[in-house]
């Protein structure tokens, strides 16, 4: 697997972390992961795109290798904030959007304001509201204390993705987790996500989808509850420039599930729009 070049760049007075997988001079594409994730999730994905263009992976604040926010500003606006930061430092012009769940969301926020600098866009897996039970249920788990582990051997033993059902492998898996923890000064292991990023104060973007004129595709999960086909044909119907494809074999977590099925779609889509 090929490595990117790990770099931090302050944005919003927050030390914040991507991944630069491709050369300077192709068209920019940046791919956003979900909640509770990190940027090392597109590892499955982003190497297959390097040929063609700058691919660039963000981890959010509060996410992987990112400052945490003190005191926690993790709304939507935050995020898409430290979107629209991020590509004025890096010099990016025009450039391309893939966002998963969270990630989706936030970069649907952004397309609606950034139209005019976007050449396409991709949504996994994402309704452009964010349902009242998702909020108090990610508020609920958020509310936990993060747990401890006594070695990194075992914090990787007990990581799992939420949501749990998922089709991806141990070894993918035990993969992802190698990234997801840092030591306590007492020794012991805990993740570095902050927990309080799981305090959603989403944007509705229902009213937003006539603003996103670029070609835009919606990534639907076969067995993922999370658009219905009411959700799918109102997304579509009130995107102008919009298609979608289902994705086989996979739940929420499309891109661990079936790489090879989502790269395939994504490659079609843009030889096809751009």
């Amino acid at each position: 697997m090929s490595q990117p070049q790990s770099h931090f760049v302050t944005i919003n007075d927050l030390r914040l972390h991507y991944l630069d997988w491709g050369t300077a001079g192709k068209r920019p594409f940046i791919f956003c992961h979900g909640g509770s994730a990190y940027a090392r999730w597109w590892d499955f994905i982003a190497p297959a795109f390097t040929e063609s263009f700058r691919v660039i992976t963000p981890d959010w604040r509060g996410h992987g290798e990112s400052q945490h926010a003190e005191p926690p500003a993790y709304s939507t606006r935050h995020y898409v904030d430290d979107l629209h930061q991020l590509v004025h430092t890096l010099d990016i012009k025009r450039h391309i959007l893939l966002g998963h769940s969270m990630g989706g969301h936030n970069t649907l926020i952004y397309a609606a304001e950034h139209a005019q600098a976007l050449d396409a866009l991709i949504l996994v897996d994402i309704e452009p509201g964010y349902p009242e039970a998702a909020v108090k249920l990610l508020r609920r788990m958020g509310e936990k204390p993060a747990r401890a582990f006594d070695s990194f051997q075992e914090a990787i033993a007990r990581f799992r993705v939420f949501p749990r059902e998922s089709f991806v492998s141990e070894d993918k898996l035990r993969y992802l987790a190698s990234f997801a923890f840092t030591e306590l000064p007492d020794g012991k292991w805990t993740a570095k996500l902050d927990r309080r990023t799981l305090f959603r104060e989403p944007i509705d973007g229902w009213s937003l989808l006539p603003r996103i004129s670029c070609p835009t595709l919606i990534v639907k999960a076969q067995h993922s509850p999370v658009l219905t086909p009411r959700k799918l044909e109102r997304m579509c119907a009130g995107l102008p420039n919009s298609r979608w494809v289902e994705v086989p074999n996979t739940y929420h977590h499309v891109m661990l599930d079936n790489p090879d099925g989502f790269i395939s779609a994504v490659h079609q889509f843009l030889h096809e729009a751009l």
